[in-house]
């Protein structure tokens, strides 16, 4: 949990307020005024690699970004970007380290994976064996899965996979907590990680044929002489083709096909039930099925399922939530409809679409076009003072809260808990859900609790040993280095003399000495942070 002793002197002349801060952010870039009157400092040079054209971010004023490639690259795939990933996709080429994430099962993913086993295990197991494991507790399996998503996030190497299991998780998407808290986390495993560069037709019958589907939707309450529309609805409208595409007629025909598609209790596994299935036919759309007898019920949902997965709709659906992840708020139709053709192309293959979607002109393009949500900045704050492992207070068995409890808390104040949004479409993915006031200072306390606090679950490095600051740099020097290790951006001067000037305070030595980086490193990794620059995914 958190321990406040070891919070460095910030004392008021050196600290900057969350109205200054608040300014930073909307502003565009940094208001010198606000902070000191700064010397102006060289830029960092970039390294040597593929440099993309500069750019002015719509999302951040008149901000003017530059950055290379690899960066670029690195912040919208990666949960959480780091220097030494991009030396990475530098050393292996653009393309080469984009097919080696596709091909994510070859990639050893052993800390991770250790970690989550380890500590929380009820996130990789049946609902069966963890309501005999836990006695009778089941539901801690989704809060369990819900923790353990910032572990793959921080520890994983498998970075595009990790960041498509979140992706596809608010397509279809089902809380952590709630009817289905039992079910969720072997959904997590079952249909999103076993699916998420897979084909999206398996994804989505490994979906709806799981229990922790029917019971999110409520389709084990679905029968014959009582139908009920949620699944049926939720299936058209937010899985596949959505709103527009089909008719009310169509909706109570969805549900008749799902009927007798429920669960075993006993089990705790999805089953059909032939006593409970509707029978005739059924037309939805452009599907038809004769259904003439209660056994045809799988048989129609196998196909039914793969009649939406394949419609140009849904093809276009899910290109758009694609490129809305990872290219920009506002996507072209142009982009978007490229990515639908090559998902059909490729019989609905997510890893084809993703390629496509990596090596378009549009993506490329795009820096500074996405802003990060409250889990992306968690993990990337946290893997930038190079953790070690985790040691949680308690167990799986305990209080929950007490693995990585404090990570959880200020996820919770950000409104961005790993599955735990209250609405059955997932969490939002665009600025404008995530920048208004009461966000971005939910942001500022966060990232002030990183830096100062001290987080006894995730052992962390200093932050001057993490990001390489000594006492023999100067402010300018010390100001560049941690500025393009945080963010990846080239700042400009004016921006990078804001930062210079925290750093030196009212020393006027030449270079830093041990007194500054000790007490004012914190505070100008603080500011970085709750930069633009920063927030820009």
């Amino acid at each position: 949990m958190v321990d406040t002793s070891s919070t460095p002197d910030t004392t008021s002349d050196l600290t900057t307020d969350r109205r200054q801060l608040f300014g930073l952010t909307v502003g565009g870039g940094l208001a010198l005024a606000s902070l000191a009157t700064p010397t102006p400092a060289a830029a960092v040079p970039l390294p040597s690699a593929p440099v993309l054209p500069e750019r002015i971010s719509t999302l951040s004023g008149t901000l003017e970004l530059n950055s290379t490639l690899a960066w670029h690259l690195a912040r919208r795939v990666c949960p959480a970007p780091t220097p030494s990933i991009v030396a990475d996709i530098n050393k292996r080429g653009y393309n080469a380290w984009i097919e080696r994430q596709l091909s994510w099962s070859k990639i050893k993913d052993t800390q991770a994976k250790a970690l989550v086993k380890k500590h929380l295990s009820w996130a990789t197991k049946t609902t069966k064996e963890v309501d005999k494991a836990s006695h009778g507790q089941s539901w801690r399996a989704g809060k369990a899965m819900s923790v353990s998503r910032t572990i793959w996030q921080i520890y994983t190497k498998r970075y595009l996979y990790e960041s498509m299991v979140d992706t596809m998780a608010d397509q279809l998407y089902i809380s952590a907590d709630g009817k289905a808290g039992s079910f969720v986390g072997w959904f997590d495993w079952k249909v999103l990680r076993k699916h998420a560069l897979g084909k999206y037709s398996d994804m989505l019958y490994a979906a709806i044929t799981h229990p922790a589907m029917q019971i999110y939707l409520d389709n084990h309450l679905n029968s014959v002489t009582n139908p009920n529309e949620n699944l049926g609805r939720e299936l058209l409208e937010l899985h596949t083709v959505g709103v527009g595409n089909y008719t009310e007629d169509d909706v109570r025909q969805s549900a008749l096909l799902l009927t007798g598609h429920g669960l075993d209790w006993k089990k705790y596994t999805y089953k059909f039930w032939e006593w409970n299935h509707y029978v005739g036919p059924l037309k939805i759309m452009d599907f038809t099925h004769p259904n003439a007898s209660r056994k045809a019920g799988p048989d129609a949902l196998r196909k039914y399922l793969w009649y939406l997965a394949h419609h140009p709709a849904t093809a276009r659906r899910i290109a758009r939530r694609l490129a809305v992840r990872y290219v920009s708020d506002s996507p072209s139709d142009a982009l978007v409809e490229s990515l639908a053709q090559v998902y059909l192309a490729n019989n609905t293959s997510l890893r084809a679409t993703m390629r496509a979607l990596l090596h378009s002109d549009e993506f490329k393009n795009s820096v500074g076009e996405k802003w990060r949500r409250p889990q992306e900045t968690m993990a990337a704050m946290i893997k930038a003072q190079k953790p070690g492992t985790i040691k949680p207070k308690g167990k799986q068995s305990g209080n929950l809260w007490d693995i990585l409890g404090t990570v959880e808390w200020l996820l919770s104040t950000g409104g961005h808990v790993p599955r735990m949004w209250p609405v059955v479409n997932g969490y939002p993915d665009q600025a404008r859900d995530w920048m208004a006031t009461q966000d971005m200072l939910a942001h500022f306390d966060a990232a002030f609790a990183r830096v100062n606090w001290k987080d006894k679950e995730i052992p962390v490095k200093s932050w001057a040993s993490a990001l390489g600051v000594t006492t023999s740099m100067t402010a300018e020097q010390a100001a560049s280095r941690i500025t393009y290790r945080l963010t990846g951006y080239s700042w400009n001067a004016a921006d990078l003399a804001v930062i210079t000037a925290r750093l030196r305070g009212g020393y006027t030595g030449s270079t830093l000495t041990k007194n500054q980086i000790k007490n004012r490193l914190p505070l100008a990794v603080h500011l970085v942070f709750c930069s633009p620059y920063f927030m820009l995914r």
